[in-house]
């Protein structure tokens, strides 16, 4: 009875192993299957992250494009502000005419004029009109 259990539990062990075998096949499957989903998830996290960055560069160049673009206009408002300021005597008509505030005509007046904004104004009456306290 030796032999005959001992080719019983061989044969109970090759369809153990077997039977696991296709287990270990399903589990390498899904290690891999995990491994493939990981390195989709890094490599398109990494090919946004270079998109979101391209576009970041791209928004700042604009952003300084319009900037320069729009300093020669902001220039001719402060210009505008500084006349209606000499003209007004006074920094809260000024930002009602306007509809700014009057810590806004301060900041426009505060700001150097245009290299032309000084001769244009010497050609107006009340140039040089000193700009006077700040009355709300």
């Amino acid at each position: 009875m030796g032999r005959r259990g001992s080719s019983a539990r061989a044969a109970a062990l090759r369809r153990a192993q077997q039977a696991k075998a296709g287990r270990d096949a399903e589990r390498v499957l899904r290690e891999r299957q995990i491994e493939i989903a990981l390195a989709d998830w890094f490599e398109a996290t990494a090919r946004a992250d270079r998109i979101r960055d391209d576009a970041s560069r791209k928004a700042a160049a604009v952003t300084e494009a319009g900037e320069h673009a729009a300093a020669g206009p902001a220039g001719e408002a402060g210009d505008a502000v500084r006349r209606l300021r000499e003209l007004t005597g006074s920094n809260g008509e000024v930002a009602a005419l306007c509809g700014i505030t009057t810590t806004a005509v301060r900041e426009l007046l505060a700001e150097p004029g245009t290299p032309a904004g000084p001769s244009a104004d010497a050609a107006r009456p009340g140039a040089g009109a000193e700009v006077g306290s700040d009355d709300t």
